[in-house]
């Protein structure tokens, strides 16, 4: 399952469950309708703390969307994960999708104050990965 909301700072992404190709599918589409950037940039808070890593068919289709969201002016994103394997999945794609610069990952199973984090990097720029 996934869900596309729209926030005062952007745009959160939930993942939730075993996402397979067709369910990305979807979520492609139901980008394509609901996000708009209205000519200026913004953050995108990707909530993955109940979800899994993807199987390689739908991994193409999550690269789509990670470009659909870079073309209408996506700036920064942050990932909130619980999941060693769903980091790693993560951070490749980003890389593959050339927006690793532009991504912070945060453990919500070692972080409490995930969304504080997320948010101060979303809102404000300031890197987590500073210290």
């Amino acid at each position: 399952m996934h869900r596309i909301e729209q926030t005062q700072y952007g745009y959160k992404l939930v993942f939730e469950g075993f996402l397979q190709k067709q369910d990305l599918g979807t979520l492609l589409d139901d980008m394509k309708q609901t996000i708009r950037s209205g000519g200026s940039r913004f953050p995108v808070l990707v909530d993955m703390r109940y979800s899994r890593a993807f199987p390689a068919d739908a991994q193409e289709i999550l690269k789509e969307a990670i470009r659909f969201c870079t073309q209408v002016g996506m700036e920064r994103n942050a990932v909130v994960l619980n999941s060693a394997i769903a980091t790693l999945q993560a951070r490749r794609l980003a890389k593959e999708t050339g927006i690793e610069t532009s991504s912070r990952y945060i453990d919500a199973s070692t972080e409490q104050d995930w969304e504080k984090i997320a948010l101060d990097w979303l809102v404000r720029a300031v890197d987590p990965d500073v210290n």
